[in-house]
């Protein structure tokens, strides 16, 4: 066989080559060149983009649908539960608007300049870029990003501030509509335990029965580190009356559900919005307290616009929290240390401060809130009922905001 001195060698007319892949094994490469010049420069330029990690992987044969799912399965053991959902709902779009049967090659600029462009008729930027995040993470395991990311643009995030931040009187109207019906139970109760403790949704979510210490002096939730975003996250919430009024309503009407182990969740899931034929639970009735709701969207959004505050998010309960907080004066470093919102080095700095100082400013917020705590204890009403509660699983899922 023809060859020269820099590893090339002739099959038929054409200069091929050898080199040692990844995976250990030598493989053969042909130059497509006829001249011998020519395929040098093709060699070594091959071998250049292979040594700086450039060249595609076997994964770039792959489908979308394959890649993806094998990228989520990574995931798992590798971020935290609470990034997990909203990736789940991006694979899902680019499945559906991408081509799931599409190989990861021949994914083009164009196909994700239309992907914005598609997306951004129903969701917002942020969103958007957020899922195509996904794909790009993707692409860049395939060793396919390089050659796209030249000609990708972000979609521009218009500027906002933090968030809205009720006054009492705005707090009180939302409560109290709140209060109207019984369908609103959970976002009445979560919606309350947010705006008096500053806790995330997804940390309400995934609490268990013995996250919830009542029993402790003073009473504390104890916030996992599995369960919130960052180290800073994982915290026990000093808790003042309004918030122990949610949580005592919502271990009653768990405790109905079937709740009573300490590793069963506080909201536990309605099986019957499983409503997927994949899903291993689909057609099952009942509430699962092994599991958690993961969502009150629909019983959220109608009480807001219940109340006349559609732009309001969930989130801006707990930006309420800390906005009244410092308006009373509560020290910057007790209100941080209460909502778990600074860095690792930063709690290590504040662990100085005492459970009575977090606690000091809960009860600060509750003195605040008096036209709430009118509202909460109107005509003494007690929790939630077995009549409000145990009546039929399809009629719950609207009752207490389904999953």
């Amino acid at each position: 066989m023809p060859r020269d001195g820099d590893g090339l060698h002739l099959v038929g007319a054409i200069w091929h080559f050898r080199y040692r892949s990844s995976d250990g094994r030598w493989r053969e490469k042909s130059t497509g060149k006829h001249k011998i010049t020519e395929a040098k420069a093709e060699r070594t330029r091959f071998l250049r983009a292979f040594a700086d990690g450039l060249l595609p992987t076997d994964q770039a044969r792959w489908t979308l649908a394959q890649a993806l799912d094998e990228w989520a399965e990574c995931r798992k053991s590798t971020k935290q539960p609470t990034t997990l959902p909203p990736e789940r709902t991006s694979i899902r779009h680019l499945k559906a608007i991408l081509g799931g049967k599409r190989r990861l090659e021949s994914i083009t600029a164009l196909d994700i300049r239309r992907y914005q462009a598609g997306r951004r008729e129903t969701v917002g930027p942020k969103t958007v870029n957020n899922e195509l995040l996904v794909l790009i993470g993707v692409l860049k395991q395939a060793k396919l990003w390089k050659r796209l990311e030249e000609d990708y643009k972000p979609l521009p995030i218009p500027k906002q501030g933090p968030g809205k931040a009720l006054v009492p009187d705005e707090g009180q109207h939302l409560i109290a509509t709140a209060r109207t019906r019984p369908a609103w139970d959970v976002a009445l109760s979560v919606t309350v335990l947010a705006y008096s403790a500053g806790c995330r949704s997804w940390e309400i979510k995934s609490l268990k029965l013995k996250d919830v210490m009542l029993g402790s002096d003073p009473p504390v939730l104890r916030i996992q580190r599995e369960n919130t975003k960052t180290d800073a996250g994982a915290r026990d919430v000093a808790l003042n009356e309004l918030a122990l009024w949610a949580l005592k309503r919502l271990l009653k009407r768990a405790e109905l559900l079937g709740a009573t182990d300490p590793e069963h969740y506080l909201l536990p899931a309605n099986l019957s919005k499983h409503t997927h034929e994949k899903d291993p639970l689909h057609d099952r009735r009942g509430y699962d307290p092994t599991r958690h709701q993961t969502s009150w969207s629909t019983a959220w959004e109608n009480l807001k616009a219940a109340a006349g505050m559609k732009n309001f998010r969930f989130h801006d309960l707990r930006h309420t929290f800390i906005t009244q907080g410092i308006e009373d004066n509560v020290p910057v470093e007790v209100m941080m240390a209460q909502v778990g919102h600074v860095s690792a080095e930063m709690t290590r700095y504040y662990t100085h401060l005492s459970s009575g100082a977090k606690d000091n400013a809960v009860q600060k917020i509750a003195a605040r809130n008096q036209g709430v705590r009118a509202v909460l204890e109107m005509a003494g009403e007690e929790p939630a009922g077995d009549s409000e509660i145990a009546g039929d699983p399809q009629s719950r899922t609207e009752e207490h905001g389904g999953d």
